[in-house]
C-alpha cells in the first residue's frame, strides 16, 4: 500500500509538470538578429544595440535569437524566427503575436516641421519602421517599443534607456503572474534607488522596497550588457486599454513603466534575453505572450503622438521643485554623480597608464569635468522658468505655488507642447475644469443661447476631435456619447468617445488650427 501511494504521488507530480508546460496553440513571430547575417555597422547607436557596448554586442550577436527560440518553442506550438532586416509587415499578420527584440529597417525618416515665418518648432513626424496600418499584437523588448511604436501613437514611449534588472511597485495579482504557466514571484526587500527617493513622488517611499529579480545580470553591473527601457507613467492609464503592471530600477521616479500594455502592444522593458532571465521571469514572459494574444483585438483608442506632452502630474513635479527639499535633493544627487564620475575616471586613467584599451564610457569620462551644481535660482530657472507662464510668476516660489494650485483645473498642453502647460482662460471664466465633462455641456449651451459663440467654439474645438457646424449637431453628438466618453491628457487634452472606430488616428488641434477652422 505504501509503495502504491509513492507511485501515485510521483505520477501526480509528473502529470502536474506536464500540465504546466503544455504548449499553447499560439503562433509567435520573433524579430531579432540572426548570427548568419553580417553584423550591423552602427554599434554606437542605442537603436541598434539597445545600449549594449560594442564589445559585448559582438560577443552576444545572434545568441539572443537562439535563446528566444528555445524558450518560445517550450511553450508555444508555432515559432517563426526572422532577422529584423528581413522583416516584412505581412509576416506579423500571419502570426498571433510578434516579438520585436530588434528594430526593422527604416521605411520613413523623421520629419521636423518649423513655422515658416518664425522658424520655431511646430511638430514632428516620427520615423517609421512599420506602416501606419500596422495592426498586429506585439511585444516590444526594451528600446524597440518607442522606436517602432512612436509613429503609431503608442504610450510605450522612450522615457529613459536606463532600466536595470529588478522590478518594483508590481501588481502581483496581475494575470501575467498567474498563468497559464504557473510560477511564483519571489519578492525580496532591496535598497531603494536614490533617485526614486529624491524624486517629487518619493517622499513616502521606504528606504527598502520589495523587488522581483527579472534578469540575472543588468547594465549596472558594468559588463556592457544591453540596457532596458521605461516609458512615462504620467497619464499612462488615462484611457481605455492602457495599464501599468510594474516599474523597475532605473533613473526615474516610481511611476516609470517597465511592464505595461497599450492596446495590443505590450512593453517588456527589461533587456535580458532568456539566457539571462530568471526561471520565474521566463515563465512570466511566456504568460505575457498569452496575455498579449488575448488582447489582439484591442485598439489604441487614445493615441500619444507627443511623448513630451506635460500632463497635470507635471504640476506636482513643478510644485515640488519650488521646495527647499527639492534643491537639497538635487545637490545630493549631483554630489553622488560627481563621486561616481571620479571613481570611473580614476579606473580609466589607471588603465590608460597601463596601456590597456578603454571602453567607450571610460574614454568619455576620462575627458569629462565634474558636473556644475547650479544655484537655487539657476535650478528654478532650469526647472520652471522655461514654461510660457513663468513670466507671470517670475521665480518667486510662493507666487509659483499659488499660480499652479489656483489654475490646476484649467491647464492644458498644445498637442506638440514640449513640457509646457497653458491656462485656458475660456474655461477658467466658466469655473469648470477641462477634466469635467460638464465643460462640453456648458459650451454647447452657450452656443444654443447664441451668446459668446466664439468662446464656446474654441472650447469645443480644443477639447474634442469634432467640428460640427451647428449647436444642434453638437447637442445630438454629446447626448449620444456623453456616457461613453473619457478625458485623456496624454492623448492631447481631449474628450474622446470610447470607440476606436470613432477616434482612430485622429490628432488633437493646435491653437493655430483652431483659429483657422473658426475663420472659415
Amino acid at each position: 500500500m505504501k509503495k502504491l501511494l509513492i507511485v501515485l504521488l510521483i505520477a501526480t507530480s509528473f502529470l502536474g509538470f506536464c500540465q504546466e508546460i503544455k504548449k499553447q496553440n499560439i503562433s509567435v513571430l520573433y524579430v531579432g538578429y540572426n548570427s548568419e547575417k553580417p553584423m550591423p555597422e552602427d554599434l554606437d547607436s542605442p537603436r541598434v544595440t539597445g545600449g549594449m557596448t560594442p564589445e559585448r554586442f559582438k560577443v552576444e550577436y545572434g545568441k539572443r535569437m537562439s535563446a528566444f527560440k528555445n524558450l518560445l518553442q517550450t511553450y508555444f506550438t508555432k515559432v517563426t524566427l526572422v532577422d529584423s532586416r528581413d522583416y516584412k509587415e505581412g509576416m506579423s499578420s500571419q502570426h498571433d503575436v510578434t516579438i520585436f527584440d530588434e528594430t526593422p529597417t527604416l521605411i520613413k525618416e523623421q520629419v521636423i516641421h518649423n513655422d515658416p515665418e518664425t522658424g520655431k518648432f511646430v511638430s514632428i513626424e516620427q520615423a517609421e519602421y512599420v506602416s501606419d496600418d500596422f495592426n498586429s499584437a506585439a511585444i516590444f523588448i526594451g528600446h524597440t517599443a518607442s522606436t517602432i511604436g512612436a509613429s503609431l501613437g503608442s504610450k510605450l514611449d522612450w522615457y529613459c534607456l536606463c532600466l536595470d534588472r529588478h522590478a518594483h511597485h508590481i501588481k502581483v495579482e496581475h494575470a501575467i503572474f498567474k498563468g497559464p504557466f504557473k510560477t511564483t514571484i519571489t519578492l525580496k526587500d532591496r535598497k531603494t534607488p536614490d533617485n526614486l527617493l529624491l524624486a517629487f513622488d518619493g517622499g513616502n517611499v521606504s528606504k527598502e522596497i520589495p523587488m522581483w529579480e527579472v534578469d540575472k545580470e543588468g547594465y549596472l553591473d558594468g559588463k556592457g550588457i544591453r540596457v532596458g527601457m521605461v516609458a512615462r507613467g504620467w497619464g499612462f492609464e488615462d484611457s481605455p486599454n492602457s495599464e501599468i503592471i510594474s516599474s523597475g530600477v532605473c533613473t526615474k521616479e516610481k511611476t516609470a513603466v517597465a511592464l505595461g500594455r497599450h492596446g495590443k502592444f505590450f512593453l517588456w522593458g527589461f533587456a535580458g534575453s532568456p539566457d539571462y532571465m530568471t526561471e520565474e521571469a521566463k515563465k512570466v514572459f511566456a504568460n505575457v505572450v498569452v496575455y498579449t494574444n488575448k488582447h489582439k483585438e484591442n485598439k489604441l483608442i487614445a493615441r500619444k503622438y507627443n511623448d513630451r506632452i506635460a500632463t497635470k502630474q507635471y504640476i506636482d513635479r513643478m510644485l515640488f521643485n519650488t521646495t527647499k527639499r527639492a534643491y537639497l535633493n538635487y545637490i545630493e544627487y549631483y554630489k553622488k554623480m560627481n563621486e561616481e564620475i571620479m571613481k570611473i575616471k580614476a579606473i580609466a586613467k589607471k588603465k590608460q597608464e597601463a596601456g590597456e584599451k578603454l571602453s567607450r564610457d571610460q574614454e568619455m569620462v576620462l575627458n569629462s569635468k565634474p558636473l556644475v551644481v547650479k544655484t537655487r535660482e539657476q535650478f528654478l530657472e532650469n526647472s520652471i522658468g522655461k514654461n510660457s507662464w513663468s513670466k507671470i510668476t517670475g521665480l518667486d516660489t510662493l507666487a509659483i505655488r499659488k499660480y499652479l494650485k489656483e489654475n490646476r483645473d484649467y491647464f492644458y498642453s498644445e498637442p506638440a507642447g514640449f513640457y509646457d502647460l497653458k491656462v485656458d482662460e475660456d474655461i477658467k471664466s466658466l469655473g469648470i475644469a477641462n477634466t469635467n465633462i460638464k465643460v462640453l455641456d456648458k459650451a454647447i449651451s452657450i452656443l444654443e443661447k447664441g451668446a459668446e459663440k466664439d468662446k464656446a467654439s474654441r472650447i469645443l474645438l480644443r477639447y474634442t476631435l469634432e467640428n460640427f457646424k451647428t449647436a444642434n449637431d453638437w447637442r445630438v453628438w454629446f447626448n449620444k456619447n456623453k456616457d461613453n466618453m473619457f478625458f485623456t491628457e496624454t492623448g492631447g487634452y481631449v474628450w474622446m468617445v470610447n470607440d476606436a472606430s470613432a477616434n482612430s488616428k485622429t490628432r488633437p488641434r493646435s491653437e493655430k488650427e483652431i483659429a483657422q477652422i473658426r475663420s472659415k
